[in-house]
């Protein structure tokens, strides 16, 4: 769909040739057919202007007219119209630019969604006012043809859809075309299957093999609590109580280059406390006395308090957690996985164990239970199966 500003006055050669007159309703502008098939619509503004509305189609009449009303309820309620100038490209620039107060890592998800999948395509060029959903869908089916997953599709359509969303509320935009998909034609995420390490001796051979490790102690506080990674990087001794078995979750980690570290929020917010086992108490105070060994022999550049740190006192880098990951999963002769599934496989091992669901969703910081049984839902037919033989063992039912 096209829209742009002309002059009142204009020749008549300018003006859209009509074949025949569809609607003119008063004060609702008027909606015509070209010659050349397309419809136009043209409203004529508050300053002497005319804007001309265009669609193509079959719907392009619906288009038109939709377009239409938007445009006299925005002048009725003393909004501006949509500027026509103003591209899909330079747009987004101006939203990434101002984005408000929000966590380094999700600011700069948005930049690589935007920078690398739309500005870098034809889309970005086209006026903002004139977008519609088929050039998104072409965005979408040229992004899947370039061997893009479906998830990372998704994930595009939703960080345009925030965009698209926050050009209406600045009445950039008069409505958001990404609400244009039916549900069912929407990009769909791909579930990747879960990989764990919660199956017969695995979880003992990890622990074995970490043993000895400089970060053995944050592997099994990882394994028993399901911590994720920035919770684990922000953690300080004044969150823990040894002596009660307990910690408090209060931040997480993020940026990636030391100058951008700094803790944040724990992911939804809210702090939580966390039960640790007697495993992961001795693996803490092991790794508490070599911490303070290590402080007589290497002086500290970053005093933060903090569990886990580099030699210096530091907040500990990613790459180095990772390359410790693979060095002891190579040693305990299992497969390679992320130090995310770490979290996945205490996730599992609880819901194994019994743990009831909504405690280990507490654990876990999901922000509801329905969250963990989405996640875990291969553990269900284990669970129902405990679930069937507790409730024979209550009957007396014999084993």
């Amino acid at each position: 769909m096209e829209n742009h500003t002309e002059p009142d006055a204009v020749p008549t050669k300018t003006r859209p040739a009509s074949k025949r007159r569809v609607r003119r309703a008063a004060g609702d502008g008027a909606v015509i057919q070209r010659a050349d098939g397309r419809w136009a619509g043209r409203l004529k503004q508050l300053d002497g202007t005319v804007r001309w509305f265009y669609g193509r189609g079959p719907k392009g009449q619906k288009v038109v007219e939709a377009r239409l009303k938007e445009a006299l309820q925005a002048m009725e309620s003393g909004r501006p119209l949509p500027d026509v100038k103003l591209t899909v490209g330079a747009y987004l620039e101006q939203w990434l630019e101002g984005l408000p107060e929000a966590k380094p890592a999700t600011i700069a998800y948005y930049k690589r969604y935007v920078r690398f999948h739309v500005l870098t395509n034809a889309v970005a060029k086209k006026p903002l006012a004139r977008l519609d959903a088929d050039d998104l869908r072409r965005l979408y089916a040229e992004k899947l043809a370039s061997g893009l997953s479906s998830t990372t599709v998704h994930h595009l359509h939703a960080v345009v859809h925030l965009a698209l969303n926050d050009a209406v509320l600045g009445h950039k935009l008069a409505h958001n075309v990404a609400d244009d998909f039916r549900r069912g034609t929407r990009p769909k995420p791909t579930r990747h299957q879960m990989v764990t390490i919660a199956e017969g001796d695995q979880p003992r051979r990890f622990l074995a093999a970490a043993h000895g490790e400089r970060l053995e102690a944050l592997f099994v506080v990882a394994l028993t609590t399901g911590l994720r990674q920035g919770e684990l990087r922000a953690l300080r001794w004044k969150d823990i109580d040894l002596d009660r078995a307990r910690l408090s979750v209060r931040g997480s980690l993020m940026g990636t280059s030391r100058a951008s570290m700094k803790v944040g929020t724990p992911k939804n917010g809210k702090d939580r406390a966390v039960d640790l086992g007697p495993t992961a108490v001795q693996a803490l105070h092991e790794h508490r006395g070599r911490q303070l060994e290590e402080r007589r022999i290497v002086p500290l550049r970053g005093d933060h308090g903090l569990v886990f740190c580099n030699e210096w006192g530091d907040y500990l880098p990613t790459n180095t957690i990772v390359l410790a990951l693979h060095r002891v999963l190579s040693k305990a002769g299992l497969p390679r996985i992320r130090f995310h599934d770490l979290r996945h496989s205490a996730a599992t091992l609880m819901l194994i164990q019994g743990v009831n669901p909504k405690m280990v969703s507490e654990m876990l910081g999901h922000s509801s239970v329905g969250i963990t049984l989405d996640l875990y839902s291969h553990v269900t037919p284990t669970m129902q199966r405990q679930a069937a033989d507790a409730i024979d063992r209550a009957l007396g039912a014999p084993s």
